[in-house]
């Protein structure tokens, strides 16, 4: 067998970092244009008020408990929802939504249905934003802490059963999202998620600890729970829908 000279080694490995820039500037390029395009849909469309409003006229009329699910893409990929007799579940879930944007559309996609009980998930969207403007965590922080009580506190108000689950961690960040990470992301998410946990029990009131329920006593994942760094597999959904189902059957 051959021995391959120092020459021909070097040559090897500049076309393999060669090939490797190239495919990591492929990656980037993508990443940036996938949040570029989300930045320009925020602003052309920064609330989505119409975006269920076919939905909600053609839903047929109220003849059993109503159950919403209201949030994020965590809530509108849900797409096994849970079942149980009595109930009827409705998703009004948009991906990408931030709290403010939630609390938008809040009175045409949960209030104007007439739910009984509804089931919230969201606000990473709001501190996913830390990763690019640290300068702004404390504000970030407090406004999606706000938002969070505005639509807990309204529901109460209201005698509408509310089922909080907290914010879910972050998975590993994905290749494309190091750039614009940030430590603390995952830190404001304990810190909301906390001030949830400890709260005193509260009529009408649920708090499911998320990260109790997808990942064990270590800390660690459950297998097959994770799509990407935010998202979840339908393991991690049937996860989810065990612990809802617990609530709701009572």
């Amino acid at each position: 067998m051959p021995i391959l000279s120092f020459r021909h080694i070097t040559l090897i490995t500049l076309m393999l970092l060669f090939t490797l820039s190239i495919l990591m500037n492929g990656i980037l390029a993508y990443a940036l244009k996938k949040y570029y395009t989300q930045f320009r849909l925020a602003t052309v469309f920064p609330t989505h008020e119409n975006f269920y409003q076919r939905a909600n006229k053609e839903l047929p009329p109220k003849q059993r408990r109503r159950v919403v699910l209201f949030g994020d893409s965590r809530i509108q990929e849900w797409e096994n929802l849970p079942t149980v007799d009595g109930l009827e579940l409705i998703n009004r879930g948009i991906g990408g939504e931030t709290s403010q944007q939630l609390r938008a559309r809040f009175e045409s996609d949960v209030l104007a249905l007439s739910p009984d009980i509804v089931i919230l998930q969201l606000g990473i969207n709001d501190l996913v934003a830390i990763g690019t403007l640290p300068q702004h965590t404390k504000t970030i922080h407090q406004q999606c802490q706000e938002n969070l009580k505005f639509l807990v506190e309204t529901l109460l108000e209201k005698s509408i059963t509310v089922i909080l689950l907290t914010i879910v961690p972050p998975a590993k960040p994905s290749i494309t999202r190091l750039p614009v990470w940030s430590p603390q992301i995952s830190q404001s998410v304990t810190d909301i998620n906390q001030y949830w946990l400890t709260l005193p029990p509260t009529q009408g009131l649920y708090v499911i600890d998320t990260k109790q329920i997808l990942q064990n006593d270590q800390g660690q994942w459950h297998p097959k729970v994770n799509r990407d760094t935010l998202h979840f597999t339908p393991t991690g959904y049937e996860y989810l829908n065990q612990a809802v189902r617990t609530i709701l059957k009572r």
